[in-house]
């Protein structure tokens, strides 16, 4: 008799947690392909115009470039690529551990002050965009990659990307 106590006991006590976990869960949805079109056009539109230009790409390529050149050489490596992410990473659960405006400030500033990503970030883009095979990035070659990026999503070919651009059309 005591067994089953337990064990039911146990079982509420499991629904109860899980009843308050779910909501956490559920709050956690990817963005739909409007919302990540919204942030990334605000992130590179520097004109205001809701487009984002070949040359506002270049602005900010150079710009995000220069923030992993961590030692000003004028190349990028995959170490001081994951040197300044994990910078950032310890920042942003530093900016966490805080609370009321305090933390809504940090969180505020470290997402204008994200490094934005290179093009070749990941391990087969870092190959992809390593056109001399040197083991590093210059900014000939990240640039050279963020135009190939460009063209591939400016899927309607006006010379500009905007929310148009994210919706994907299915041809019959």
């Amino acid at each position: 008799m005591r067994r089953n106590t337990l064990i039911l006991g146990a079982v509420a006590a499991s629904l109860a947690l899980t009843g308050f976990v779910a909501p956490t869960f559920a709050a956690r949805q990817k963005p739909t392909p409007e919302q990540r079109a919204e942030w990334t056009i605000k992130r590179f539109d520097t004109n205001g115009d809701n487009k984002v230009a070949l040359d506002e790409v270049h602005v900010r390529t150079a710009e995000t470039f220069k923030a992993f050149d961590t030692d000003g050489n004028g190349q990028v490596t995959r170490e001081e690529i994951k040197a300044v992410r994990k910078a950032h990473g310890q920042e942003w659960r530093a900016a966490k551990e805080k609370t009321g405006a305090d933390k809504t400030a940090a969180m505020e500033k470290l997402r204008e002050t994200r490094p934005a990503m290179l093009p070749g970030m990941r391990h087969k883009g870092f190959k992809r965009a390593d056109t001399d095979k040197n083991g590093s990035l210059s900014l000939a070659e990240v640039t050279a990659r963020a135009d190939q990026m460009f063209k591939r999503r400016d899927t309607n070919g006006d010379g500009a990307i905007d929310a148009s651009d994210f919706t994907k059309t299915r041809k019959i």
